[in-house]
């Protein structure tokens, strides 16, 4: 089973994202060619591998840049809507269908960072 990530509210039409059970993301659907992030644990990685620096992770619902949290976040994730920012303010970017967590900050990374 795996996750899909829309953009905006609605998950209509194809996803921008398909996240798979075993942490690699790919984007679009269906599944073709080399993954472009790895999940792994609160850490999202570019690529396929766990290998470097993650150019993302994630603490409680906060998702920021890099690995510090020391600077404002870059998005929120509520279940499975992100949001851009610290807030809920201005309506989610991205939602997710059969995901978590970390599927949904996949999908705001993926918007906001690459």
């Amino acid at each position: 089973m795996s996750a899909r990530a829309y953009r905006g509210t609605s998950s209509f039409g194809g996803p921008i994202l398909t996240i798979e059970n075993n942490g690699l993301v790919y984007e679009g659907a269906p599944v073709f060619g080399a993954p472009i992030m790895k999940i792994d644990g609160e850490n999202i990685y570019r690529g396929n591998s766990s290998w470097g620096a993650p150019i993302a992770t994630v603490k409680g619902g906060y998702v920021y840049k890099g690995t510090g949290f020391m600077a404002a976040p870059i998005a929120f994730v509520d279940g499975e809507y992100a949001y851009k920012g610290s807030t809920k303010m201005g309506g989610p970017i991205a939602n997710v269908s059969g995901g978590g967590r970390m599927s949904a900050a996949a999908a705001a990374v993926f918007l906001l960072l690459m």
